[in-house]
């Protein structure tokens, strides 16, 4: 694609020069091409580049939204529907163009004010998009550093299953010296992020926000808030952001005995600084991500390692796991914006929208007890397949581990050693259901009693109950929490909530990509929200909050949607659901049908509150 966009010559779009499919989530490197093909394109490679650095402008500079279909059509070696060109192109010049803004800022009313909650993923998009608009703003953090989810989890093994490329700001790029970063170097990125954006001062670390209250009168927020200090303060502003995490609030078993164990017992995302499992009995209650990255990282230092498994997962082909990106691979993202550009939508497509299809209930397809259509069939033979190949040799373990459930009904997790880890003869998979806690372990449900040392809880989080640790109340002192029934969270594009007015949020209810990219996801709602902000600057408005039709409809949408898709498959449990079974955590839609939805301000979904004088009156 990038010698095409140089020379303009669409003989690079025709054979021999198209690529095949790829096959799974691999770089498929080679294209499928003959390597005297591959040849050819490398040395006309090497003069555009050449070209591009002596200053020449391309050929085709902005490949037109049809143009660009076809381009990505080409280089995915497979049809991408018509409608994506628009999308496509959008993303693509945010990640080629230095220092790219959408529009110019408008300027804010006089004392407008924004308090944002939370320094992660939402929370330094929200930034980003709040520095550009030139608001006074401050970030609340109740931890001492920034990053969220990635300053909380500090086991071993912790890293992204999502590419490090594709796990990463458009407005921020960075040099990964790995496909699939660890833990503290993508923390690392956090930081290099937030000096980047020259926000920092903007953070006030350590204050957790325990009461919003809407007041009417005044058309503002009054937060209370535990201070630095550990004293109560209270704060006021115009428009909240919720860039709150849910994935932060450990959900513990409630089983006779706990809080009984002598030994060490913790929560994987509480993992004790000082802790050293070598040479001791060692338990993982859980086998999801969590799980599957700390037991291959501790296995060969355990005395033993005892895994308890409530229902197995699907465990998709790891081939990039710890590999590093080559130098010349990296050297090349740095200096050629056209060629990064291309590079992520690549990772974009091949680890969202493609995958996301296959997830959609066939209402033909045959055999719905197995798969929701042929494309899911298909993956739940190449899962299978891989399985029993890392287990040849080992097919008593085949029952334990091998679903009975569509692939993608759980999240899909990748295998970073976990197959030759529960090979290994110091590692027991267990899959009794965990009945009772003692002083000395754990009692499984046929009434054996396993002596440990250490009990590891990777036991996941309360993902349905959203904003569970803050007291929001709206108009007529109405609170979101009874408002969601604890875990029921319905909310306008995942963002409003009607009568909460001027109150947004940041990875709400079902804002999570099923297949794909968060930060991404962050930056399509907060440029969203920018500018429902600024329609609000430009026509002298006061607060905005989703209408109860809109709400409505939008929500009736989101669950007619997902009773057609793997999530809501009868066959398991998954923490995408409440405990209503209804889907809570991810979105049902494409990359495309959300972008679509949030690409402009829709202020006819919304309720129209008056401006107070004060907020009237606008900035110089």
């Amino acid at each position: 694609m990038l010698v095409f966009q140089m020379t303009g010559d669409e003989a690079w779009l025709e054979p021999p020069f198209q690529p095949t499919r790829g096959k799974g989530l691999g770089d498929h490197d080679s294209g499928g091409l003959a390597e005297d093909v591959q040849e050819t394109i490398r040395e006309a490679a090497v003069q555009a580049i050449r070209g591009l650095q002596e200053g020449r402008h391309p050929a085709i500079p902005t490949p037109s939204p049809a143009l660009f279909t076809r381009m990505m059509s080409v280089c995915m070696g497979e049809e991408i529907p018509d409608g994506y060109g628009e999308m496509l192109s959008s993303e693509f010049a945010r990640r080629v163009t230095q220092d790219r803004t959408d529009h110019e800022a408008v300027p804010p009313p006089k004392d407008f004010k924004v308090v944002l909650i939370g320094a992660g993923v939402a929370g330094i998009a929200g930034a980003h998009q709040l520095e550009e608009m030139g608001v006074d703003y401050v970030i609340l953090e109740k931890q001492p550093d920034s990053g969220g989810n990635w300053w909380q989890n500090t086991y071993p093994g912790c890293g992204v299953d999502t590419p490090s490329h594709l796990y990463s700001f458009s407005f921020a790029q960075n040099d990964w010296t790995k496909h699939f970063e660890l833990r503290d170097n993508i923390q690392h990125y956090f930081h290099q992020v937030i000096e980047h954006l020259g926000v920092r001062d903007r953070i006030r670390f350590g204050v957790e926000v325990l009461t919003a209250r809407f007041l009417e009168a005044e058309g503002a927020w009054e937060l209370t808030v535990r201070n630095e200090q550990g004293r109560e303060e209270k704060l006021r502003c115009t428009v909240l952001i919720s860039a709150v995490g849910v994935l932060n609030r450990p959900r513990m078993l409630d089983i006779p005995g706990m809080g009984t164990f002598e030994g060490k017992s913790f929560h994987s995302a509480e993992w004790p600084s000082e802790f050293d499992p070598a040479d001791k009995r060692v338990a993982i209650v859980g086998t999801g991500a969590s799980s599957m990255q700390i037991a291959p990282a501790i296995a060969d230092k355990v005395e033993s390692l005892t895994i308890f498994q409530r229902s197995p997962q699907w465990v998709a082909p790891f081939d990039k796991f710890q590999a590093r990106i080559p130098r010349e691979l990296r050297l090349l993202l740095q200096s050629c914006t056209l060629y990064r550009g291309w590079y992520w939508l690549r990772l974009f497509w091949q680890f969202g929208d493609k995958v996301i299809e296959a997830l959609r209930v066939d209402p033909d397809w045959p055999h719905p007890q197995r798969a929701v259509n042929a494309r899911n069939d298909g993956h739940r033979v190449f899962f299978t397949k891989y399985i029993e190949e890392q287990l040849a040799g080992r097919e008593d373990l085949l029952p334990k581990v091998l679903p009975d459930y569509p692939p993608f009904g759980k999240r899909i997790l990748l295998d970073n050693g976990w197959y030759q880890t529960l090979r290994r003869d110091n590692v027991e998979l267990v899959t009794e259901a965990v009945a009772e806690v003692t002083q000395k372990g754990l009692v499984t449900a046929d009434g054996e009693h396993r002596d440990f040392d250490v009990i590891i809880w990777a036991t996941g989080f309360e993902a349905a109950k959203f904003l569970q640790s803050i007291d929001v109340y709206g108009v007529d002192e109405v609170r979101l929490r009874d408002v969601w029934e604890e875990d029921n969270p319905r909310a306008y594009l995942g963002m409003s909530v009607p009568d909460f007015p001027n109150f947004f949020m940041l990875g709400g209810p079902n804002s999570f990509p099923g297949s794909g990219s968060f930060m991404y996801f962050m930056e399509v709602q907060m440029r969203y929200l920018r500018g429902l902000m600024e329609d609000m600057f430009n026509q002298g408005l006061g607060a905005l909050d989703a209408t109860h039709e809109a709400n409505e409809r939008y929500n009736q949408m989101v669950d007619d949607l997902h009773e057609r898709t793997v999530w809501t498959h009868p066959g398991m449990s998954t923490y995408y659901r409440n405990s209503r079974g209804r889907v809570v955590f991810v979105m049902p839609f494409l990359n495309l049908e959300y972008w679509e939805m949030t690409n402009r301000t829709d202020l006819e979904n919304y309720t129209v509150r008056p401006a107070t004088v004060e907020t009237r009156t606008s900035t110089p």
